[in-house]
């Protein structure tokens, strides 16, 4: 019983220390046609109607019309197009 709940206590530790250690999203819309996402992880879901991105903890759907990742890499995204909603979910 005891080890289970030293178990416990380490893995709580471990998640509050990487959550710590990535830095927290950030995203910056330009108007209704571009998004700037600082601190995106990977893409879950792309097509033109709608584009979702991972950022650690959450995740982030772009929907609208025509778009389009103009850039991903280590540091983000930019998400072009007819930007008609964004949900963190």
């Amino acid at each position: 019983m005891a080890l289970q709940q030293k178990l416990k206590q380490m893995q709580t530790a471990l998640r509050e220390t990487a959550e710590d250690l990535i830095p927290p999203m950030r995203v910056e819309l330009l108007s209704d046609h571009q998004a700037v996402v600082d601190g995106c992880r990977g893409i879950l879901e792309y097509n033109e109607c709608c584009i979702r991105l991972c950022a650690g903890t959450l995740d982030l759907r772009f929907c609208g019309e025509e778009l389009s990742l103009r850039h991903f890499g280590e540091q983000g995204a930019v998400v072009e197009g007819r930007i008609r909603s964004v949900e963190f979910c």
